[in-house]
């Protein structure tokens, strides 16, 4: 009888594999052994239905599984097996995935629903299919040694479910019961203790209009009455975000779509095992605040994904506003001290317990056009993201991404990492945060980069710590790492016509780019399109400004005195003599950097159309024209392309005519829409054996993605859906091309 070595990558740890690949092995009558080892599961294999059992493992996988590759060798030696046994995880230098975090799952829920289990109405039950795992892990293998959940001991009911393979609590790492496991704690803002119930006095101050702050999986939410102006209105207030629209977490799917219009495909997500925060559209008239979402149709909406949720919404019958505990735009905060000193003055009270978070991570922000994912945010249950290369690389790379949206990737051994979404730099907290998770990735496996890739922008704080590190330094275009992150999702390695859409990146000839056409595969690209550049008005404040930009676009067209007789909403937005100023500086290129950005773009047309003057969030103009968006209009506005240069000056013309007319908003919304599908029509129709691949913040836009799907959807057109398609893939971007151009490539 033959022994068989079985070698599964992939991600199999944390995910039950072992306890599945045992009770598999006893079906088939194996013999041998299982271990979680560096390189990924090894299986000792003897018996005489060796095929059906690998074909048991392929086709039979526990929920959170994925095999990336498995291969099968006979064994040297000729150990004769007595039983099949489950091995403790070896150490050592290697490349697994890394396990993700996991909302609560069925099974769990029935148990902490029922009174005569000794877990119910347990904060923290889990099991293998669900629960902590990046976020509690310090260094892999992931074993419980190894993570948060080494400082609680178990109890004997405890460790005899976590030594047994026929339990589903078999070396599940967080497994902990109301005996042995982690406790509540409620404090007050200033971090003194408030005696009585946590649960049942949190619930209390959220019935009576307070502010909480509660701690995840991988960080605190603040959260209040969804349906109360006065709650929502002060928490704005107290944390100095004005518009930017606000996560609401429901009780059950039930209730979340008396409030929203879902698609069955969002009703997946909403649902499913990971419950990510899901964009969809908000229905009319409902008791949730104004002040939530205001003034777009769309609401950021998710399920109780840990139990600590879950036991909240048992005693609240009303929806919560959930969103990241940081300080805007910063990292999400983890301590509970961090809480007191930083959010003090924002929430009434804190809701914790004494479990580590030991890796922050944010909820994940998805939205679906046509079927497909677009990512927004990649955080719980997706990060990090790891993909399998088809040989070893001799060193390992890191790329450091850009400066917005921030994440890291590693390459090293068989892997592509990306990490989740760390935010954007600049600040202390930001860039401390960068650090730490670079000095994560390096722990977990066990690797010193010996090349840096970054972007090409020289004040970008990514790239100066590249620079810093005194490595081998690879700069890399932002735009051409856009369509690089996209091909390496779909593990592309061929010549594409690539959209990079975007509000801004470092040109290669030090102007500011967004709007580019390239031709591009994993060695280099051409700029073949690019739109006609135009002046930001007053620098970055244009970026804040939309009727800056629109003001711009209408110089182009017009003469100064014909700008001042025009009625249109951008030149409302100013007073006469402000206009004169800006012509100056216009006319003389004051302070009035040039830029080809889609993403500006999308800002001037906003002022334009008179859909918002100023900017509270990135992107709010093309969120709120989006909800203005008619599919039944399909036309174009009238554009060139000469020599590559996209120009728009006509579009602005009949933009200026449309804005006279009542109701014109759903015109301009739609028209603009369809005018940047036909660009990329006009030059796909130029290049009709390339494939098409696009990348960049502008792709967020629903409405946009959901006509090119119909239009490209059916032929070769790549978007990405595994990881973000802003600035957060950039990273990916950057790796992927360095893994192609440097020793051990694909």
């Amino acid at each position: 009888m033959n022994n068989f070595k079985i070698t599964i990558k992939g991600l199999v740890q944390g995910v039950g594999f072992r306890p599945f690949v045992y009770r598999t092995a006893k079906q088939h009558h194996i013999k041998g052994t299982v271990c979680n080892t560096p390189e990924g599961v090894v299986i000792e294999a003897q018996g005489i239905h060796c095929d059906a059992f690998v074909e048991a493992l392929r086709t039979n996988l526990p929920p959170r599984a994925r095999i990336d590759s498995l291969s099968v060798s006979e064994a040297t030696g000729s150990t004769a097996y007595e039983d099949f046994t489950i091995l403790e995880s070896s150490m050592g230098e290697g490349s697994v995935a890394i396990p993700l975090d996991t909302a609560l799952c069925p099974a769990c829920e029935v148990e902490m629903d029922d009174p005569q289990n000794r877990r119910y109405q347990y904060p923290f039950i889990n099991c293998t299919d669900c629960g902590p795992r990046y976020t509690i892990i310090q260094i892999p293998p992931y074993d419980r040694v190894r993570t948060s959940m080494k400082h609680f001991t178990m109890c004997p009911e405890c460790e005899a479910e976590y030594t047994d393979p026929n339990s589903r609590r078999y070396h599940a790492e967080p497994i902990s019961c109301p005996q042995c496991g982690p406790k509540l704690k409620l404090i007050e803002n200033q971090g003194n203790p408030i005696m009585g119930n946590p649960l049942e006095l949190a619930v209390e101050m959220l019935k009576s209009g307070e502010i909480i702050a509660l701690k995840g999986l991988g960080g605190f939410h603040l959260m209040c009455d969804a349906t109360s102006d006065a709650a929502v209105s002060e928490l704005r207030r107290r944390k100095h975000r004005k518009a930017k629209p606000l996560a609401v977490m429901f009780r059950s799917l039930e209730d979340l779509e008396s409030y929203t219009e879902i698609t069955s495909d969002e009703r997946v997500h909403i649902a499913g095992a990971l419950k990510p925060i899901v964009i969809v559209r908000a229905k009319k008239e409902t008791d949730l605040s104004q002040y939530v979402a205001p003034t777009i149709d769309r609401l950021g909406v998710f399920l109780p994904y840990t139990p600590l949720h879950r036991l909240l919404f048992e005693q609240i019958d009303f929806p919560l506003v959930a969103t990241s505990a940081n300080i805007s735009d910063e990292p999400i905060i983890v301590r509970t001290d961090e809480i007191v000193s930083r959010l003090g003055n924002v929430v009434d009270a804190v809701l914790s317990h004494d479990r580590t978070i030991i890796n922050p991570l944010d909820d994940s922000v998805i939205q679906i056009a046509e079927g497909r994912v677009i990512m927004l945010r990649m955080g719980r249950g997706y990060a990090p993201r790891t993909f399998p290369l088809t040989n070893t690389l001799e060193e390992s790379v890191l790329a450091v991404g850009a400066h917005q949206k921030s994440a890291i990737a590693l390459g090293v051994h068989n892997n592509m990492v990306l990490s989740g979404h760390i935010g954007d730099l600049g600040s202390v907290e930001a860039d401390g945060y960068f650090d730490r998770t670079i000095q994560t990735f390096k722990r977990f496996y066990e690797c010193e980069p010996s090349i840096i890739a970054s972007d090409l922008h020289p004040f970008y704080s990514s790239t100066q710590y590249a620079v810093a590190t005194k490595r081998e330094h690879i700069p890399i275009q932002h735009h051409y790492a856009h369509i690089l992150a996209c091909m390496a999702e779909y593990d592309l390695d061929e010549k594409v016509l690539g959209f990079a859409y975007d509000g801004t990146g470092y040109g290669d000839d030090g102007s500011l780019w967004g709007g580019e056409v390239l031709i591009a595969d994993t060695h280099g690209y051409e700029r073949i399109g690019f739109l006609k550049p135009f002046a930001l008005l007053g620098g970055d404040k244009a970026i804040k400004e939309p009727r800056r930009i629109a003001l711009s676009l209408l110089f182009e067209s017009y003469t100064l005195d014909e700008v001042l007789e025009l009625k249109s909403p951008t030149t409302e937005a100013f007073l006469p003599h402000e206009i004169r100023t800006l012509h100056h500086m216009w006319s003389k290129k004051i302070n009035a950097p040039l830029s080809s950005s889609m993403g500006r773009l999308f800002d001037g047309v906003a002022s334009l159309g008179g859909f918002i003057q100023t900017l509270d969030y990135e992107g709010q103009g093309g969120m709120i024209m989006e909800s203005f968006v008619d599919e039944s209009i399909t036309e174009p506005f009238e554009f060139n392309v000469l020599d590559g240069v996209i120009d728009l000056s006509m579009m602005v013309k009949e933009i200026m005519a449309l804005t006279a007319e009542t109701d014109s908003k759903h015109y301009i919304a739609s028209r603009f829409i369809a005018t940047v599908e036909a660009i990329m029509l006009r030059f796909a129709s130029m290049y009709p054996d390339l494939p098409m691949v696009v990348g960049g913040g502008v792709f967020q836009n629903r409405a946009l993605m959901e006509r090119l799907y119909r239009r490209f959807g059916e032929g070769r057109f790549y978007a990405q859906q595994q990881t973000p398609i802003n600035d957060g893939s950039i990273a990916l971007g950057q790796l992927y091309y360095i893994i192609h151009n440097t020793k051990g490539e694909i």
